[in-house]
């Protein structure tokens, strides 16, 4: 295997952070604005979210504690949804009304059970997810208490779950819809991210998630026929206010060399792919 010393991947970041920029900028990709809930593979598309014809919903989100979880619970209350919470200690998340905590963690099938019959079956579920790493940083190391494949693990009992409860036989319901937090240089995008950073995602620690991501992507190809499944995927997150979102297609063509997106902007379109069909059993790179 190819060795790359600790000077070459620096100044790959610097080359990502500051060089590449600046040729970004001087050719923007044309954003379409389309109202065909389709994607088509030569475009993208630029959404406004609107809320005034969406039926309130009943959601369980996954990794509500988490930066991205805790954005995508503050979005679904404030749109007038009811949200179930399932975290590890209730008590670090404030009581809110038309939230519920279960006590719990999703790689336990009994607790997603639970999750999922209280207050009700949800209407959808939100995961997000992210191995716990020892600094903010995402080329920091793994938490060593982070449990191996905890995404794929997870999803894959939340699945299991939400098939069986289409049964007849089920208290659970009939979820279907299920929105996942995944990211560009995963599956099919991997192709879209600039060359630097293909490094980067291969032999740092990014490599850890990435594969994380990936296995769910296979998961999901062997065992989301019956699920009305979106893979969100946004490329470098930053923080800051929700702005409008582009959507690009599930190879990320068209993305710009160093792609970002507010949490806040992510939040509020796995809300919206929660409420709408439009993306689903789509993997859409989400960019601002």
């Amino acid at each position: 295997m190819t060795r790359y010393p600790v000077f070459s991947i620096i100044g790959l970041i610097h080359l990502s952070a500051f060089i590449i920029p600046t040729f970004a900028k001087s050719k923007p990709v044309p954003a379409v604005t389309s109202p065909s809930p389709h994607l088509h593979p030569q475009i993208s598309t630029t959404i406004t979210t609107t809320t005034d014809t969406i039926t309130r919903m009943h959601v369980l989100i996954v990794g509500a504690t988490g930066r991205n979880g805790a954005l995508a619970l503050a979005e679904a209350l404030s749109r007038g949804h009811s949200v179930t919470a399932l975290v590890r200690n209730p008590s670090s998340t404030s009581p809110q009304p038309n939230l519920t905590l279960v006590a719990g963690t999703p790689l336990s099938r009994p607790d997603i059970v639970t999750a999922m019959q209280t207050p009700r079956a949800p209407d959808a579920v939100v995961v997000a997810l992210n191995p716990r790493r020892l600094s903010d940083s995402p080329f920091a190391a793994v938490d060593p208490d982070t449990p191996a494949n905890l995404i794929r693990d997870s999803v894959a009992n939340i699945i299991s779950t939400m098939k069986a409860s289409s049964s007849s036989t089920s208290t659970t319901g009939g979820t279907r819809k299920l929105v996942i937090n995944s990211m560009q240089g995963s599956g099919a995008s991997h192709g879209s991210l600039n060359l630097p950073f293909r490094i980067l995602f291969r032999h740092t620690n990014m490599k850890h998630t990435v594969d994380e991501h990936n296995a769910v992507d296979a998961l999901i190809a062997q065992e989301g026929r019956d699920v009305d499944w979106v893979l969100v995927r946004p490329p470098i997150l930053k923080d800051g206010d929700s702005l409008p979102v582009k959507v690009f297609p599930e190879s990320g063509k068209g993305v710009s060399w160093v792609p970002s997106i507010t949490r806040k902007s992510v939040a509020v379109f796995m809300i919206d792919a929660a409420e709408k069909p439009d993306w689903n059993q789509t993997a859409p790179v989400v960019v601002n």
